[in-house]
């Protein structure tokens, strides 16, 4: 692989993202790798990345940040959604989500807002991109931030939370509650928290979130004791919703009704006679939603289930055994021919050949270091 470096004041994004299929992807990618901030203060790295064979190379940097690791794309690319800490702000809750305008050549900051919390774990766009919605981790805060029609922070509303309180049994990870994911249902009416403390999804209101968070208590899910939810992610009918659990590492489907989510199937990610410590990590599904993918930290790998959208149920295909240590996250490239996975512990990023057809991933070509790898996302192709 090339890995030359171009220094930059910010990390380069460019505008107009396009879903690629498999008979018509361009050859090169940019691609974007959140890490924990290291002593050089660097967070996103640009990379741009060959769909052909795998390879990449870093050409940029976001840099002279605190706490910038997850982030988000709007679905043109033209901006970039992800959190700081504010020197300013009294901690814990000294974060402030950033709104990043996307240029040819650098990522120019458009604003920022208060959160009121700590640096969240996971963000992501409502469905009519007029809002961020994130959960905070170590305070059990999420919260939704206003944007304008053109993409830039809404500064004139503010920001509004909801805090969660209660534990678990499985302890010390459920000793309170841990906001740990933050989504809008597909039709745009309610925001779902994950919360691993509590063993539950709630939801709320999303309509009238701007007047304040209004729980939904009959749509709350909630798992096996233990479980601790992690991350949700629906499939592209808007049915099918994936829950992935950290704890005793499961996948779970359910079905949503617009009323109600009915638990269809739950199904271990890790292979039957495995015993030793391992937690569920990341959870992704294939362009065209026939294949969900499941990270495991500790057993080092990443599971591959089929999918039948019409009833909902997962078959396991294979588990992967990966090359390096903890994959917190992974990303199927443009084309699916490949996947890059983040190994936090090896501080390294690693290109995988996927088999769709065994549902196997290979290792290609050399690791990339970086500081502990933690998000990634691809944008628009690379000319």
């Amino acid at each position: 692989m090339k890995h030359g470096i171009v220094m930059l004041v910010s990390g380069l994004i460019f505008a107009g993202c396009v879903a690629a299929t498999k008979e018509n992807v361009p050859m090169n990618y940019y691609g974007y790798a959140g890490c924990t901030v290291d002593e050089k203060k660097e967070g996103i790295h640009l990379l741009v990345c060959n769909t052909q064979d795998g390879s990449f190379q870093r050409v940029g940097v976001l840099s002279n940040v605190v706490g910038t690791t997850y982030f988000v794309l709007d679905r043109s690319c033209k901006h970039l959604y992800t959190f700081q800490e504010d020197p300013q702000l009294a901690k814990p809750l000294n974060a402030v989500a950033v709104c990043y305008a996307i240029g040819p050549t650098a990522l120019r900051e458009i604003n920022r807002i208060p959160l009121h919390a700590g640096v969240p774990c996971h963000i992501s766009l409502d469905q009519k991109e007029e809002a961020i919605v994130w959960a905070d981790y170590g305070n059990a805060i999420a919260g939704v931030c206003a944007l304008k029609a053109d993409g830039s922070l809404d500064t004139a509303v503010p920001t509004v939370t909801i805090q969660h309180t209660g534990s678990g049994p499985d302890k010390p990870r459920q000793d309170k509650a841990h906001a740990h994911c933050a989504w809008v249902t597909p039709d745009n009416r309610y925001l779902g928290i994950v919360d691993l403390g509590l063993d539950q999804v709630k939801f709320y209101d999303f309509a009238t979130w701007k007047s304040g968070l209004k729980e939904v208590p009959s749509l709350t899910i909630k798992t096996a004791p233990g479980a601790g939810p992690r991350h949700i992610l629906f499939h592209q009918n808007k049915q099918l919703m994936f829950l992935l659990n950290e704890l005793n590492n499961t996948i779970s489907t359910y079905r949503y009704t617009g009323h109600s989510f009915e638990h269809i199937c739950t199904l271990p990610t890790l292979p039957a006679d495995f015993k030793a410590f391992s937690k569920t990590a990341a959870v992704k599904l294939t362009a065209d939603g026939k294949m969900v993918f499941a990270s495991n930290r500790g057993h080092d790998s990443i599971a591959a289930y089929d999918v039948d959208a019409q009833t909902g149920m997962l078959t396991l295909r294979a588990i992967s055994p990966l090359a390096g240590k903890f994959p917190r996250d992974f990303e199927l490239m443009p084309g699916e021919k490949f996947v890059l996975v983040g190994h936090e512990m090896s501080n390294e990023i690693q290109t995988y050949a996927l088999d769709r057809a065994k549902g196997t991933l290979t290792p290609v070509g050399a690791p990339f270091s970086v500081h502990k790898p933690l998000c990634f996302k691809f944008g628009t192709p690379a000319h």
